[in-house]
């Protein structure tokens, strides 16, 4: 097969829209629509290199695995080895027991299923996991074990013929299925090999379905390639399911260009495009560990560290290409491919040992024995504690759902007891009120409870929600104004995350008044911190016992949905109560509860118990209109 300039462009396309995304998401939004690019370029060459082995009937699917394990694993060991030894270092034993399950997880090519059962690939958390960009080379080398064997069951069955009708079913019905499962468990959709496997086989259908090109249709045909893919990467956002329907706009783009087959075209055989196109996989590499440094040092939000982490990642790439791919491609022996196997299951071992050893606490490794581990452990604790203090296994329609497959939360969290009282309604980030609420209000006040994580407070069907998040937060919704209506509440508090300001507050406050509640109170957010605070604290203000931090790991966006809040004020149905204002003064915000010296999160924005309890007696309790006759013996609140 001859070498194709316009995939090795299309490759730098793919990889810089990733790069770019992943240092400053503003400057592309949908950046990371370029790892669905290099899933049709790998389908591609996977259908070509595998269509010819059957059509000689020379196929050997293990040649095929080693010359797949030659190109992928040997620049993967680098930063994998690189890592666990640093990490030896200046990891803390959290952090270094995360690293060593995602290493084992990354060079045994089963990252994407670790991940898929962590969190979100957009989580807050992202930014702690240093091999959170390992997920999609674990779905390709799945694909890659899979796919020769299934074209040539199929070409037994079927013949040779039949392949290409075969492959464009398979990609219909795939594209299907991601579309149905994108919108009912979108995490699985996002991360696992059968609703991506599609992207790779549609790859394969530019090779089996040649197009009869003129020049001028060649160049046509490329350009709405080129339109379709540069147009996601600007119009789609994290906020898209994915990879739902709309993941055919860059799968179709990268389709189209490849099957244009222009080696002149100015646009991808071009200097600069080959360049990045050759140093393509490794860049793709070592950048998001580099992004995960600049996270970790406070810095990723400033321009002049985001332009240093590229040029840092571009000459790790560089290093990458020219010591190990150039040179891993001439080694072809037997030997060479047991050394990179061999390679690959020792880092998977030395992983799985500091998984065995919690981080490898050991005199042997001192910082493991520091009090800033202890410290680290100790929030830890706390936050897996948040079920119980702040009422999550019991109030949680989301929790309830996950661990009971119903969304029956305890009849005390919506039993009435008695009159006035105090109903709380949100996501997670509301919860985070519960225990402060419950314990600072006036003996014997009623207190109520609907919540469910990552379900914001709404009268409204939110249509961005699909399957089981739909599910939970519907009924969460549905619930909190029955609830109201039959319990009448004197005050209904209502939190959640982030994006205040794109909410009709004052139609959700008359909606409640209406249903009985006299008062209606918006507590806006807290401030948050990527990749968490008490990361934030342990790893740069350790020595700084003040109650207020100034760190560039302070999530801007947030304070602007504050700012934008004052600005515009959510209407006088409702009293807003804003916790930055007053938690936070310039650019200094408070990290730690007065005298105690507790930590006010457990994470990047939850609420500690210390936490809860301050904020809801310094700042919320003030703004409530209790009377007297609020509070009875009924209440049901410790």
């Amino acid at each position: 097969m001859n070498f194709r300039q316009d995939i090795n462009g299309l490759r730098a396309i793919a990889v810089l829209a990733v790069i770019l995304f992943h240092f400053n998401p503003a400057w592309l939004p949908g950046g990371f629509a370029g790892v669905d690019v290099f899933f049709v370029i790998s389908g591609y060459l996977m259908t070509s290199i595998i269509y010819r082995g059957l059509s000689n009937d020379n196929l050997s699917v293990l040649q095929f695995y080693l010359a797949r394990g030659r190109r992928i694993i040997p620049a993967l060991l680098a930063p994998c080895l690189l890592l666990l030894v640093l990490g030896w270092f200046v990891f803390l034993p959290l952090d270094y027991a995360a690293l060593g399950k995602h290493v084992a997880a990354s060079v045994s090519f089963v990252s994407n299923m670790v991940y898929w059962k962590e969190s979100s690939y957009f989580a807050a958390g992202a930014h702690e996991k240093w091999l959170l960009h390992t997920w999609s080379l674990s779905v390709e080398w799945q694909f890659y074990l899979l796919y020769p064997l299934c074209l040539l069951v199929l070409k037994r069955w079927f013949g040779l013929k039949s392949l290409r009708w075969l492959l464009l079913a398979g990609s219909v019905l795939g594209y299907g299925l991601a579309c149905y499962a994108s919108s009912r468990s979108p995490d699985a959709a996002f991360f696992l090999l059968p609703t991506r496997a599609w992207e790779m086989m549609a790859g394969g259908l530019a090779l089996l379905f040649p197009l009869p090109l003129t020049a001028l249709r060649a160049r046509a045909l490329e350009a709405l390639g080129a339109l379709l893919i540069v147009g996601g990467y600007v119009l789609l956002s994290e906020n898209n399911l994915w990879p739902g329907y709309l993941g055919l706009v860059p799968v179709a783009g990268a389709t189209l260009l490849i099957a244009a087959n222009r080696q002149d075209s100015w646009l991808t055989n071009n200097p600069l495009c080959q360049w990045l196109g050759d140093i393509s996989y490794s860049l793709y590499i070592w950048h998001w560990p580099v992004v995960v440094m600049l996270a970790y040092r406070g810095v990723l939000t400033e321009l002049r560290y985001q332009l240093l982490g590229i040029a840092l990642s571009l000459v790790c790439a560089q290093l990458s290409y020219r010591l190990i791919e150039q040179r891993v491609r001439r080694k072809t022996r037997p030997a060479w491919s047991r050394a990179w196997f061999g390679g690959a299951a020792t880092l998977c071992g030395l992983g799985l040992a500091v998984i065995a050893t919690h981080g490898v606490v050991s005199p042997l490794r001192s910082i493991s024995m520091s009090d800033r581990a202890r410290f680290l452990a100790e929030y830890a604790e706390k936050k897996d504690q948040l079920r119980i203090t702040h009422w999550i296994d019991q109030c949680n329609v989301t929790d309830a759902l996950t661990y009971h497959g119903n969304t029956n939360i305890e009849p005390h969290c919506i039993t009435r007891a008695g009159d006035g009282g105090v109903f709380l309604w949100g996501d997670s980030h509301a919860e985070a009120l519960s225990y402060g609420l419950r314990h600072a209000l006036p003996a014997g006040t009623p207190f109520y409870q609907v919540t469910a994580s990552g379900c914001r407070p709404s009268i409204l069907d939110d249509t961005k929600l699909k399957g089981y998040a739909k599910v939970a937060c519907e009924r969460a919704n549905q619930l909190a104004l029955q609830s109201v209506a039959a319990i009448r509440p004197a005050v209904v508090v209502v939190a959640q995350q982030k994006d205040h300001e794109k909410k009709d507050w004052d139609a959700l406050a008359l909606k409640l008044r209406q249903a009985g509640a006299r008062q209606v109170v918006l507590v806006g957010p807290v401030p948050q911190w990527q990749p968490s605070l008490p990361t934030v604290v342990a790893n740069r203000h350790w020595d700084d016992h003040a109650a207020a931090i100034v760190d560039s790991a302070l999530d801007q966006q947030i304070m602007r949905t504050n700012s934008l809040m004052r600005q515009n004020p959510p209407g006088a149905n409702l009293t807003f109560v804003s916790l930055i204002d007053t938690l936070c003064k310039g650019e200094a915000c408070e990290a730690r509860v007065p005298p105690s010296g507790d930590l006010l999160l457990v994470d990047y924005g939850h609420l500690s118990a210390a936490g809860s309890l301050y904020v809801v007696k310094t700042l919320v309790l003030p703004q409530l209109h209790l009377h007297p006759a609020d509070a009875t013996l009924a209440g049901n609140h410790p």
